[in-house]
């Protein structure tokens, strides 16, 4: 390995550690949002020291066909030391106003959707339920008049032909006659 890939190697190391520092503080900051279960944080840290380890090996193979020597691990703990003392307090309040503005954005595209869809098709939805049990009971009104004014002129004439049946078509009716009472009693 010559010279100038050594030294592109611990430049590019530096600046790994710096975009490693950068990375981890930003995971930390998001990681207040999916702390509800012990395990999952576990299993997110564990994916992420994985994706940086993938990502600096990458890098590493790219400068210098990645080549492992202790002066790399050394570059990027002095890029990660120079992120922590220079640059973590604005990059702390970058991250923070961003994540302000994608929450912002967020709950303004989440009121948004909120007022012109789900609204609407709630009120919809209601307005053709409630519709549509008006007009079944409107519907249930009108059969049971019809009924009352069709039934009218058969209980007439009931009326006027029962003295008339002889007795032993009585004695067939009559069971008829209880059931109909108790089904009248009940209205």
């Amino acid at each position: 390995m010559t010279l100038s890939t050594q030294f592109i190697t611990i430049i590019t190391m530096i600046v790994s550690g710096v975009y490693l520092g950068a990375s981890y503080h930003t995971f930390k900051r998001l990681e207040r949002l999916w702390t509800s279960s012990i395990l999952w944080k576990y299993v997110l840290e564990i994916l992420f020291w994985l994706i940086q380890a993938v990502i600096l090996y990458f890098i590493l193979f790219f400068v210098n066909e990645g080549i492992l020597r202790f002066y790399i691990f050394l570059a990027v703990l002095c890029g990660y030391a120079m992120f922590k003392s220079l640059f973590e307090q604005a990059f702390g309040r970058i991250v923070d106003t961003l994540i302000r503005i994608v929450l912002r954005i967020y709950r303004f595209l989440y009121r948004i959707i909120e007022i012109f869809v789900v609204k609407p098709i709630v009120f919809i939805v209601s307005l053709i339920v409630v519709s549509i049990s008006k007009v079944f009971t409107a519907l249930y009104s009108l059969l049971l008049i019809l009924l009352k004014i069709l039934g009218w002129p058969v209980k007439l004439i009931l009326s006027i032909l029962q003295p008339l049946l002889p007795k032993n078509a009585k004695k067939y009716l009559h069971p008829f006659y209880r059931f109909y009472s108790k089904i009248r009693k009940k209205e």
